[in-house]
């Protein structure tokens, strides 16, 4: 997957950068990229000055206040090779309007004057020179243009044959206009089918996230676009406006969408203060470009203003990289798809602000493009595997109706042993399952450690000898650094088997993790086991909790909710993630998923408890077939008082009461955590 992004950018750059520097078979021209002439006074009385080398691209100085219409002159020659051909005026793009004479008749024209300005600026110029005006000798061309805060003609402006001045004007074209309506449209199809997915799994935000990032970049790139359309000429509609929402505002509006996409995409939690640091970015600089009463005070501002844009950027660079350099391969992905970006950034800054080529067109919104289809695998990519996960799942489970049917046939066919065949046979499993028991426990705590600022206590009864859940206390001396509870699938010696096999690497990569972050010591957990226990296609759930001080880390996987209890109100609410409902990062020990894993913290005051628990609890039903659950959890947690052994005895009698001669199906584990 890397190579491919890899080698996909690297041959994008290369066959733009040479399919755009191709000019063909040379042609004869003459060039009007300089020995211009120039007047600021719409009046023909004023003199003329000759324009120095540079402004041509920066027409706005010349002009006082940054504001109203400069003259530019040119005089010529028809050279030979030129002479009875048909001429066409290529003169690149200019800002903001133009009208253009060749020997006083105007040929041409672009934009709108005052007072229903509207700049053209995106669209290349080519006028036809009609044979009855060139002259044998001296020719002249002057342009008209309207500068309001900018004005400028880029590219190489030329006459030649008609053909070629035509040529290069469709060429620009096409880079510079025509290229980003065909990407605003696939955007836009894009943008509907990823909200029209959320709508169909609202857990999944980072489709409504980069539903809307297609959106926003669709709307954007109609700036490029607009001039090409057939008879839009902007008449009745506000210019100032126009740039205020499209070119100004907009913008603001991406790197907030983009850094939401990743969150949401990556499963990471954002702090509340950076949220609002956020919004902030993106708010201000949209309403200070809507305060601007004047297109010349707005096209001033708009550079400063762009600094805004830096720190929301290099925060999306430090989450991707952050989470990269912690091994998060979803963030190293999306790391990778962003490079078309800086790549194409990077070209544009070196072309246009070094070497000053200004006739090669600006690449940073192809490569936007090329960010938006790198995305667009990256969210396939999860859809498939999601589907892999879910087709692996299913298959598992018809595997395990399969074997339950065959130890049934088995069974029955044991029926016809013997007595005393029958005696024998149960006599060594019982004493395999004594082993196995014997064993299993050698491996738990016989009674919960005694801590200076914590008080445990739990609750461990396994169904049949050999339990497949598994408990831990992870301290050093009285120094209490973290809880895990976890549930193996299966029942028996095979589960009671795996419980012991990762016991020791979880209290092994907990120790190891006590300086990373929660996220990375749970994935090392699952690679972990992934390794040691091969083709066992037993997987696990489970939660770990790790503690320093009053702060409390807390990292599910695929487990059923923990609660806190607040000591001074009794009030109970389940601990999760903000947006998922069960704080789930996938299971453990299947070896063909990558899951990942999210963290929340919380702090806990004396009196505050958790409860933690395997499905057991929540899942046994009472004669009516009703599941005790988690209101029942709730319930019986919030009313519980006193000691943490206390409040495990409270819960135990409710839970006993509701289930009233109905037998356990399960093993069942209850851990209470109490800050003393």
């Amino acid at each position: 997957m890397k190579n491919r992004f890899f080698v996909f950018t690297a041959l994008t750059v290369f066959v733009l950068t040479t399919f755009m520097s191709c000019s063909g078979t040379p042609h004869e021209r003459i060039s009007l990229g300089d020995g211009w002439e120039y007047r600021v006074q719409d009046s023909s009385e004023t003199a003329f000055k000759p324009l120095e080398s540079g402004y041509l691209a920066n027409l706005e100085k010349l002009v006082p206040d940054g504001q109203g219409y400069i003259w530019l002159k040119k005089r010529f020659s028809i050279p030979q090779s030129l002479k009875n051909r048909l001429l066409g005026c290529y003169l690149g793009r200019i800002a903001i309007a133009d009208e253009t004479f060749f020997n006083g008749t105007q040929i041409g024209g672009e934009g709108l004057f005052p007072p229903d300005e509207f700049s053209a600026w995106n669209r290349a110029r080519f006028y036809p020179v009609p044979e009855t005006l060139v002259r044998d000798g001296e020719n002249e061309i002057r342009i008209k243009i309207w500068v309001d805060g900018e004005g400028s003609i880029v590219s190489n402006p030329f006459i030649g044959e008609i053909s070629d001045a035509k040529e290069s004007a469709k060429r620009e074209a096409f880079w510079a206009s025509e290229i980003q309506f065909v990407f605003a449209v696939v955007m836009l199809v894009i943008a509907v089918y990823h909200i029209l997915m959320y709508f169909k799994s609202r857990t999944e935000k980072y489709n409504l996230a980069f539903g809307l990032v297609n959106l926003i970049s669709a709307i954007y790139l109609c700036v490029f676009y607009y001039a090409e359309f057939p008879g839009f000429t902007g008449k009745g509609i506000s210019f100032l406006w126009f740039q205020k929402i499209f070119s100004s505002g907009i913008p603001y509006l991406l790197p907030f969408l983009v850094t939401t996409y990743i969150n949401s995409f990556i499963k990471r939690r954002e702090r509340v203060p950076m949220l609002v640091l956020r919004i902030i970015f993106a708010v201000a600089p949209i309403a200070v470009v809507l305060w601007c009463p004047t297109y010349t005070m707005l096209h001033k501002i708009q550079q400063p203003l762009q600094a805004m844009l830096i720190p929301p950027m290099v925060y999306i660079l430090i989450i991707l990289v952050g989470n990269a350099i912690h091994k998060k391969k979803e963030s190293l992905v999306l790391l990778l798809g962003f490079s078309p970006l800086v790549l194409a950034v990077l070209l544009d800054f070196l072309v246009h602000s070094v070497f000053k080529v200004y006739d090669f067109p600006y690449i940073s919104s192809i490569g936007w493009q090329l960010v938006i289809i790198s995305l667009l695998f990256i969210m396939a990519r999860r859809f498939v595997n999601s589907k892999l996960e879910v087709e692996y799942l299913n298959r598992n489970l018809e595997k395990e109706v399969s074997d339950r049917t065959r130890e049934l046939s088995e069974s029955n066919e044991q029926l016809s042993l013997t007595n005393t065949e029958l005696s024998d046979a149960k006599k060594r499993m019982d004493r395999d399952m004594q082993l196995a028991v014997y064993v299993q426990r050698s491996f738990y705590q016989r009674s919960a450690p005694d801590f200076s600022d914590w008080e445990i206590a739990y609750h461990f009864n396994p169904m049949a000898g050999v339990s497949g859940d598994l408990y831990d206390f992870f301290y050093k001396h009285d120094t209490l650094h973290g809880v895990g509870l976890f549930d193996v699938s299966g029942h028996g010696i095979a589960s009671g088997l795996v419980t012991m096999l990762a016991k020791t690497v979880i209290d092994r990569k907990f120790y190891e993790g006590l300086e990373k972050p929660l996220p990375h010591v749970m994935e090392e957990i699952n690679r972990q086991i992934c390794e040691e226990k091969g083709d066992v296609e037993n997987y696990l759930t489970g939660v770990l909790l790790r503690m320093n001080g009053n702060r409390v880390e807390y990292l599910s996987a695929g487990h059923p909710k923990a609660f806190f209890r607040s000591g001074a109100t009794g009030r109970t609410v389940p601990i999760e993630i903000a947006g998922k409902d069960d704080g789930s990062g996938g299971l453990i020990g299947i070896p063909m998923l990558e899951p990942t894993y999210s963290a929340i913290g919380f702090s806990m005051k004396s009196g505050d408890s958790v409860v933690l628990y395997t499905d057991c609890l929540s899942e046994s039903k009472n004669r009516a077939g009703k599941e005790f659950g988690y209101d029942g959890i709730t319930g019986a947690f919030s009313k519980s008082s006193g000691s943490a052994g206390e409040q495990l005895d409270f819960i135990l009698s409710e839970f006993s009461k509701f289930t009233s001669g109905v037998p356990a199906n399960d093993d069942l584990t209850i851990i209470v955590i109490r800050k003393k």
